[in-house]
């Protein structure tokens, strides 16, 4: 039973869409009147995405606003939203608009089914590269989701999707390390170590950024998480 969602939103400079972002989550209907909990935290950033979230938050009160008083990355904001969450389960939400935040339901469903503990979305089931998509960013996220999932003994299509969805008492006892990018093969490898937890993952769609838009990932996060699949999963640290 799910009476409750955590959605957690890491945000880093990105003025120019956490209002809208926040806005489409607000709006969403969970299935089964699942309540809401919005958790968004702002990673010190250097533009206007605090005072975004300020202004939509005095609109809005069902929002929690955190922030870092340094930049931490995505994964330290992931731990210090985590450390606040209530609901039964926790799912993350970047705070651009690649994904389609009522697809959220998506994930929920095969947990609300009793079929699976944990649910990922895929970018990559029944999909072709997008136009504005970096081959070589689809090539990274392929090797190192197949390398993973050598490493971790799961069947993983997509282990770097944003959307995962994860049994709150669980993720809090995780013990994550990783400040940025490498937070995802490093859950992924922690979850894993749990043989008693089912396995999901559903299609998500997917409205790629260019580095000029925004996305923020680089090839040096790319080393980093293929070291964090090592270091976690093989030398299970």
């Amino acid at each position: 039973m799910i009476k409750k969602l955590t959605i957690i939103v890491p945000v880093f400079n990105e003025g120019k869409t956490i209002y809208e972002l926040l806005k489409k989550v607000v709006d969403i209907d969970l299935v089964n009147d699942i309540e809401k909990e919005i958790i968004a935290v702002d990673d010190c950033s250097s533009d206007n995405s605090k005072d975004e979230i300020i202004r939509f938050s005095a609109e809005h009160k069902n929002l929690i606003f955190l922030e870092n008083k340094i930049n931490f990355g995505k994964g330290g904001s992931i731990r210090t939203a985590i450390a606040k969450a209530s609901g039964e389960y926790t799912v993350i939400q970047d705070a651009d608009l690649e994904l389609n935040p009522n697809e959220i339901n998506d994930l929920l469903t095969p947990v609300l089914n009793n079929e699976a503990d944990i649910v990922y979305g895929s970018r990559f089931i029944n999909s072709k590269k997008k136009e504005k998509e970096s081959i070589l960013n689809r090539i990274a996220n392929k090797f190192l989701t197949v390398f993973g999932n050598f490493c971790f003994g799961v069947k993983l299509t997509d282990m770097q999707t944003c959307y995962k969805l994860i049994p709150t008492s669980v993720f809090k006892n995780l013990q994550l390390k990783e400040n940025r990018f490498a937070f995802d093969p490093e859950v992924t490898a922690k979850l894993a170590r749990d043989k008693s937890l089912r396995w999901k993952e559903v299609a998500i769609s997917y409205d790629p950024r260019t580095k000029e838009e925004g996305k923020k990932i680089r090839w040096r996060d790319g080393f980093r998480a293929l070291y964090s699949i090592l270091k976690y999963g093989l030398f299970k640290q």
